[in-house]
């Protein structure tokens, strides 16, 4: 009798192990395919919202010029004023369709006044496409950020000359189909990427500390991304300062970040604070989790700044004839920091990621500059 009371429980534990490891696994894979599901029911939701929006700008409008990583693009509601803000060609430009010039003219000052006092959480809210994709999910636009599209790096001298230039009436013409279309561009000042890069100097020095990445890196990425656009959008698709995929670095930056695996919004991502804390993890992932057994330093920089772009299987891909990083690494541990980066430039899968990597180390080398002299 003895025996059988020691036996019991043995056989009860061992059941309701099994039961419980059951139960897990089916849990873990709900969340998994849940997961799949969050984001295929985005993919369908965004594709389908491009579409529409595609096809209501070409009803005015002869391109389809739309937000890109460099580039933003606002439409009104009736699409008969689009502002552009280019900010690798440093340049802004404002279109308006008007029954002539002396209407375009009072439409294009009032855009100019508008779009100076637009910032992140304004933009995102008149964002068409973004409306669109979140109409379709049934979510809410909410986002808090104060960060100006671009008047926080124009000075009282610079706006005035803007205006001096509608007053000259120095406005091209276009004609349409039916529709007259007045454009007048702006050149924006030629420090305008420093300035950028100036306001996320304490996220950037706290998050790259945290992380234990080279601020030179984290700036010269961002710039390399999106040139400070803080309404960067790729078609991947990728948001916000340092080009986060939500599917992707996103899931692997959030779960490192917070223990919890969540396919975040482009709302999360366009707010900068978010982003760089995302983007600089995610650095992290890839020097101290994904290519943590490279030895020296600075291959192991040059490895992640490619697999930032295209992914550690890829940079595989240059070594060996697999996307088997730890197999990668025997071959790359045998090599000079330079033997690595020119291999890199070789190899690379994609030319793509070779010239990024290029971009990249280049930049890099500069904002430590900028930072050793306290420009930064």
């Amino acid at each position: 009798m003895k025996i059988l009371f020691l036996l019991i429980p043995f056989f009860l534990l061992a059941d309701s192990f099994e039961d419980y490891k059951k139960q897990f696994e089916a849990e873990q894979n709900h969340y998994i395919s849940q997961d799949q599901i969050d984001y295929k029911n985005y993919k369908k939701a965004f594709n389908s919202s491009y579409k529409e929006y595609v096809k209501e700008i070409k009803k005015l409008w002869p391109d389809k010029e739309l937000s890109t990583k460099k580039k933003w693009v606002q439409y009104n509601e009736d699409y008969k004023i689009k502002k552009v803000v280019d900010f690798e060609k440093d340049s802004i430009k404002i279109d308006v369709i008007a029954k002539d010039k002396i209407q375009a003219i009072k439409i294009i000052k009032t855009s100019l006044k508008d779009l100076l006092q637009e910032n992140v959480t304004t933009a995102v809210k008149k964002d068409q496409l973004e409306n669109k994709i979140l109409k379709k999910l049934g979510k809410s636009n909410k986002i808090d950020s104060n960060e100006k599209i671009i008047a926080d790096v124009l000075d009282k001298k610079i706006i005035i000359k803007y205006n001096k230039q509608i007053k000259s009436e120095n406005i091209s013409i276009k004609q349409y189909k039916k529709n007259k279309i007045y454009t007048i561009k702006f050149k924006l000042p030629n420090n305008t990427i420093l300035k950028k890069a100036k306001l996320h100097r304490y996220n950037i020095n706290k998050d790259s500390l945290k992380m234990k990445i080279p601020k030179e890196l984290v700036y010269a990425i961002m710039e390399s991304e999106s040139s400070f656009n803080p309404m960067a959008r790729s078609n991947v698709p990728a948001y916000g300062l340092m080009q986060i995929v939500p599917r992707s670095a996103g899931i692997d930056a959030y779960n490192f970040l917070y223990k919890k695996k969540k396919l975040v919004s482009s709302r999360y991502l366009y707010k900068p604070s978010n982003n760089i804390k995302m983007g600089t993890a995610y650095l992290h992932i890839l020097y101290y989790r994904y290519l943590k057994h490279i030895k020296d330093p600075q291959s192991r920089l040059y490895c992640v700044i490619a697999a930032y772009n295209t992914g550690a299987g890829n940079v595989s891909r240059a070594f060996i004839s697999s996307t088997n990083i730890r197999k990668a690494t025997k071959k790359i541990n045998t090599m000079s920091p330079d033997q690595v980066y020119n291999t890199l430039l070789k190899k690379l899968p994609y030319v793509e990621t070779i010239h990024y990597l290029s971009k990249v180390n280049k930049k890099v080398k500069i904002y430590n500059n900028l930072i050793k002299g306290n420009i930064l």
